[in-house]
């Protein structure tokens, strides 16, 4: 038996591609091959295995995929295996530069390639892509043809390139190849600016697409030799910029080495600073939306420099244990921080602004209000059931717009914490009292909604497992204002409300739709205010009879009989609003607020106008709601008095009966 309850994939790569309105995320794993999945799905319950599939097989590295067709890949296994992948048809074929088989010592092979031999797309062109050998190939038509453009990089060290294993038996399958290319970046500001990293210790750059080659390591101070570059980055802010990352633990030096260039290699510092002496850099990565916040992947977890590499500090985020990090990417277009761990398997960090706007300024204010990434209104929908309990799921992204604020000290148990939403009219959305309020960063989720109705009392937690709770009608896409109060200090920030780009529904359906369900919503507000009334005057009524009965052995007969008599009037009311309390399961048939809440969630289970039958049953629904109010209201202003007379006649108390309810919500 197999129980999937713990993520221990080892991912060495990971990328993503841009799919609506979810991206897919890709990666290669150590002896599991190369995979893609979602990173996020429509299903509540979150991301099943089964909504993964396998691009190729053998020891997973490098993918990329087709910019205009995403269900295009290239991927590498092993000794520079590559293969492309339509995962449309399922055919794939071998496009290795190199046909023939890679077994056997390094001398004997044409071309050398590394256990993890990097294949990179070109930032230029999109049939532009990138392998390393000994040499670097480059194909322009994404993968049908190469050619090689570069002389050996490496050291060409023949002690190194012999027979693996033994004396009982040789191991020669491609994971022991030495003196290979196992890190490759082109800039992205200058076509043509090509790096190679070597795990022999070769820091390669041309500057005319591989023409001539110019070998950086004698420029990189303090540097030990023979030092296997890990990771090379050239900078998307500036053209000069570039960093470099050196992994030397199979020389038994586990300490970190990052160095920086700012002059386009000519000189290098290193910065990996107050990294911990033991965290061996994999790779360290520019964030493309903020120049001075470098990321780095080691072997005891995530750290992060806000300063270009001045000082590193450990980004202990939840769900992030200290586990070796390969690799790091951010999506260009969701900005999401996407770590690939070798034990961990994927972890993403939703909404990377946080990190991107943090300086000193927003660590010295007691409270800051990061701008909100845009909310993406969609349908979400069981459609998986009976799998079992020990299925791993991986967890969705909260619904909704993310809310990120910092707050520099722990607040007083007595200070308000208090998150708004106001619509480009200024009117209020959305409030919300119960949001995280701990020291640093916290985040609260807008749902995309309109406060909820108005309950005749709190739900059960098993009412709120089945139907999600009390909620409001959907927004309109559109921008709205996010207001954060703590104490009495306001911030506010825009945030934008976007439709699910896949589905094809008019503005004037959506308009209609959250016309319907704002009426259905305040008819609830309504129905349940004049429950919660009779609930109230026949509270009163009882607790009347309890005291009655407890002062008196002889309690006045004629008194007994008026609260028997009206309480039977409210609870004749009290049915033809809501089933009875007490019921078996959905004894009955359904009363007015139950069906104004059928058609609330019929109309808002579905970004699609009102059908014509939900219409004409709206307007019945709206005809019986004014006759029931109107007799609850008549109950309230000419039975209760009469009602209060009679108990003082009984020598008990008025009861309070609130005010009327409102009959046009």
């Amino acid at each position: 038996e197999s129980i999937t309850n713990l993520p221990l994939g080892q991912f060495y790569a990971v990328t993503a591609d841009n799919r609506q309105p979810f991206y897919n995320v890709m990666g290669g794993l150590q002896d599991n091959g190369t995979w893609v999945g979602p990173s996020r799905t429509r299903e509540p319950a979150g991301i099943q295995n089964d909504d993964w599939r396998m691009i190729s097989f053998g020891d997973g590295f490098w993918v990329l995929n087709q910019a205009d067709d995403p269900d295009l890949y290239i991927s590498e296994s092993q000794g520079g295996g590559v293969v492309r992948t339509d995962m449309r048809t399922r055919e794939q074929q071998s496009i290795a530069p190199d046909a023939r088989d890679s077994d056997g010592p390094a001398t004997e092979q044409k071309f050398r390639f590394n256990w993890n031999a990097p294949v990179i797309p070109s930032p230029h062109d999109k049939n532009t892509i990138y392998l390393g050998g000994n040499v670097v190939f480059r194909s322009t038509d994404f993968g049908r043809t190469w050619a090689a453009i570069s002389p050996d990089l490496t050291t060409n060290d023949k002690a190194k390139q012999g027979g693996a294993g033994g004396p009982v038996a040789f191991e020669n399958t491609g994971a022991e190849y030495h003196t290979t290319v196992i890190s490759l970046a082109e800039s992205p500001l200058r076509a043509g600016v090509i790096y190679a990293g070597t795990d022999d210790g070769n820091l390669q750059m041309t500057s005319d697409g591989g023409k001539n080659w110019t070998n950086l390591t004698r420029n990189v101070a303090g540097l030990p030799a023979n030092s296997p570059v890990s990771h090379v980055e050239p900078s998307r802010a500036d053209a000069n910029l570039v960093y470099a990352s050196f992994d030397r633990h199979q020389l038994d030096d586990l300490r970190p080495y990052i160095y920086k260039s700012t002059d386009d290699g000519r000189t290098w510092r290193n910065i990996a600073g107050n990294l911990p002496e033991k965290a061996y850099v994999w790779i360290v990565r520019e964030d493309p939306r903020s120049a001075n916040l470098i990321y780095a992947g080691t072997e005891l977890g995530l750290f992060a420099s806000f300063n270009g590499g001045a000082n590193w500090i450990p980004l202990n985020m939840k769900n992030l244990p200290n586990v070796a990090v390969h690799d790091i990417i951010v999506h260009p277009r969701d900005n999401d921080l996407i770590i690939g761990t070798h034990g961990r398997s994927i972890l993403i960090f939703d909404d990377a602004t946080a990190l991107q706007q943090m300086n000193p300024s927003v660590l010295n204010s007691e409270t800051y209000l990061f701008e909100p990434r845009a909310g993406l209104r969609y349908t979400q929908r069981f459609t998986r059931y009976g799998i079992g309990d020990k299925v791993f799921t991986g967890q969705n992204p909260p619904y909704g717009a993310l809310i990120t604020y910092y707050l520099k000290n722990k607040l007083d148990p007595k200070t308000t914490v208090k998150l708004q939403i106001y619509d480009a009219n200024n009117k209020l959305v959305s409030e919300s009292a119960n949001v995280p309020k701990e020291a640093g960063l916290n985040r609260a989720v807008w749902d995309l909604r309109y406060g909820g109705p108005r309950v005749r009392r709190p739900p059960t937690d098993e009412e709120v497992q089945f139907t999600g709770g009390p909620r409001g009608p959907q927004v309109l896409p559109g921008t709205y204002t996010v207001k954060l109060t703590v104490g009495n200090q306001t911030q506010e920030r825009k945030v934008e409300v976007r439709i699910d780009p896949t589905i094809s529904v008019t503005t004037d359906a959506l308009q209609l739709m959250q016309d319907m369900t704002l009426k259905l919503r305040d008819m609830q507000s309504a129905t349940n205010d004049a429950l919660r009334a009779l609930d109230s005057i026949k509270s009163q009524l009882q607790f009347i009879e309890r005291t009655v009965k407890d002062r008196s052995t002889e309690p006045p007969k004629e008194l007994l009989e008026t609260i028997a008599t009206y309480t039977k009037q409210i609870e004749a009311l009290q049915g033809r609003l809501a089933r009875p309390d007490g019921g078996l399961g959905f004894e009955g048939r359904a009363q007015l607020v139950d069906r104004i809440g059928g058609l609330f969630f019929a109309i808002d289970g579905t970004n699609a106008a009102p059908t014509g039958a939900q219409r004409q049953y709206f307007n019945e629904l709206q005809g019986e709601y004014q006759t029931r109010i109107s007799e609850v209201n008549k109950f309230i202003n000419e039975t209760v008095p009469k009602l209060n007379e009679a108990l003082r006649r009984g020598g008990a108390p008025n009861v309070l009966p609130g005010k009327p309810v409102a009959e046009n919500p």
